[in-house]
């Protein structure tokens, strides 16, 4: 019953803040005679936010060799990234966008960075590891798989990236089939 309850509040919360926009493009409201007002084409509210990554417990920092203390700070890092995307996207209904970078504990560099969009975290696949997923929402972060290594390239705002896309590198592309649609040709058929 509450996850109700609280599923109807974020709803009533979203449609309220569309109604306010909506009603802010309504020119009519200023005094003239038209009923008309600004039909909007497209909407998308982004949500910029920069933390800095936690420290591992300190029960486990006195028990853990360095390297093995380096490991669970990198997985750590990313665990609690998807958590706080997720957990940002739920309490925000209104956020079409998260645009966020993660700092390293102890420097101010950056190890974490990217865009994600609401619609790249509904298409979750728990089949993959924490690392893949993250990626494939947007995000980039460097680590050989027990340090993170500083992101030089996203040193500027968070927003860099494309909404959606996918922001890490890779030798050859992800996919190699290019669509296009010949509106002049009877069938319209797509080319692959």
């Amino acid at each position: 019953m509450l996850h109700f309850l609280k599923a109807l509040l974020r709803r009533l919360d979203r449609d309220r803040y569309q109604h306010d926009i909506e009603r802010a493009l309504a020119l009519h409201l200023r005094g003239e005679a038209r009923g008309d007002g600004l039909d909007p084409v497209s909407l998308t509210t982004q949500l910029q936010i920069e933390w800095r990554a936690r420290d591992i417990h300190p029960w486990d920092r006195g028990l853990l060799s360095p390297a093995r203390r380096a490991a669970a700070f990198v997985e750590q890092s990313l665990a609690d990234t998807e958590a706080a995307i997720y957990r940002l996207f739920d309490a925000l209904p209104q956020v079409d966008v998260i645009a966020l970078r993660v700092l390293d504990q102890a420097a101010e560099t950056v190890i974490i960075s990217g865009t994600v969009s609401r619609l790249a975290v509904s298409a979750r696949d728990e089949n993959l590891s924490i690392g893949m997923r993250l990626l494939y929402l947007g995000l980039t972060y460097h680590s050989a798989g027990s340090l993170f290594e500083p992101l030089e390239d996203h040193r500027s705002s968070p927003a860099s990236n494309a909404v959606g896309a996918p922001a890490f590198r890779t030798e050859e592309p992800l996919v190699n089939v290019t669509y296009r649609r010949d509106l002049d040709t009877p069938a319209n058929r797509f080319h692959i």
